[in-house]
């Protein structure tokens, strides 16, 4: 009898601690606010990043399993209501941001717009756009049909065009990705309170990773994006990492990890030695896959199933973990984005306005 009250016991604790466990990875992704000074402005971003954070954590045990589905065994896409109207066409326009150097994701673009053009049937042609607001505003024109965008991007682009996402993409286990601030190492630039009066490298206005995060926790500790620190603006994420080393600003921010990619290491090897990273962001919502609201529903499941097929293929793995350091692809939907939209409007409402 005491030794099943002692089997229970521990069975109880060893769920705690997988429960605590589990709650760990929000937990230290929180930044305070650098004093207890913060402005109402900086301690209403901090509550919306926490809350998108703990959403988007939320998600990681479920990207796992879903990454890992094949396409068959994937839950049934739900087309959006008035969406998928049009009749079917025989090609399909595929674009890509200009997250990094524009040759390196056109040999990948191409590769998988061959896959997805044996799987469906159609012929899926590869286009990289030359900025973020490129492929919503192309497929308001009717002239994009499959984009692969990143978060912020797609929400601006679902308000302004009814777009919506079919798969996100997956790294380390987690349907999100993090952002980083990264200053030269012997800057003596140890944290984002640091760069009051200094200069930042800062990506594409509808960059989540390389703008609105690293706004939003500017706020949170206190300095004014606009007044408080000198912004340089550089679109391509790989040329902010660069620039940093090369002294175009003091600090810049980029996805996790863009000091990685190759054209990065190969003018800079030693690239995460003469750089640190002062500042890591919550999670923020997966880099979706999206499609054009008329595009026709039948080849939109098409082009879902491709898609998850990509993701467990050998090649199709190497192609987009070599395109956007993706680990796999996994169903998404609208709600996965809420909390990202709490975060905008705390750090830059006018990104939603009409």
């Amino acid at each position: 009898m005491r030794f099943a009250k002692r089997l229970a016991l521990l069975t109880v604790l060893s769920l705690l601690l997988g429960l605590l466990a589990a709650c760990g990875d929000t937990a230290t992704t929180t930044t305070p606010a650098t004093t207890a000074a913060a402005t109402t402005a900086a301690a209403t971003t901090a509550v919306a990043t926490t809350s998108a954070a703990t959403t988007s954590a939320a998600t990681t045990a479920a990207a796992t399993s879903a990454a890992a589905t094949s396409a068959a065994a994937a839950p049934e896409l739900v087309i959006p209501a008035g969406a998928g109207t049009e009749a079917e066409k025989p090609e399909i326009t595929m674009a890509l941001v200009p997250s990094r150097q524009s040759d390196v994701i056109q040999t990948q673009a191409d590769n998988i717009a061959n896959f997805l053009s044996k799987e469906t049937g159609y012929k899926v042609k590869a286009v990289v756009v030359k900025s973020y607001a490129a492929v919503g505003e192309g497929m308001g024109a009717k002239n994009i049909d499959l984009g692969w965008v990143g978060p912020l991007d797609y929400v601006i682009s679902a308000k302004k065009f009814g777009v919506y996402p079919i798969t996100g993409s997956v790294r380390g286990g987690a349907l999100g990705y993090k952002a980083f601030v990264v200053a030269r190492s012997d800057s003596g630039i140890n944290s984002l309170a640091d760069l009051k009066g200094k200069t930042i490298i800062l990506g594409d206005e509808i960059s989540a990773s390389s703008n609105l995060y690293p706004r939003a926790a500017l706020l949170e500790a206190g300095i004014k994006p606009d007044t408080d620190v000198k912004i340089n603006k550089i679109t391509n994420q790989s040329a902010i990492a660069i620039g940093v080393i090369e002294k175009a600003g003091d600090a810049g921010a980029f996805y996790d990890d863009a000091r990685t990619n190759k054209e990065v290491t190969d003018k800079y090897p030693d690239v995460k030695t003469t750089t640190k990273v002062i500042y890591t962001t919550p999670l923020i919502p997966a880099d979706p896959q999206i499609v054009r609201k008329d595009l026709n529903a039948n080849q939109v499941k098409k082009l879902y199933a491709a898609l998850l097929k990509l993701s467990n293929d050998p090649n199709g793995k190497q192609y987009i973990k070599d395109l956007f350091t993706i680990d796999a692809l996994a169903p998404v939907k609208d709600s996965d984005y809420d909390g990202l939209r709490k975060v905008i409007q705390a750090a830059k409402p006018d990104l939603l306005q009409s």
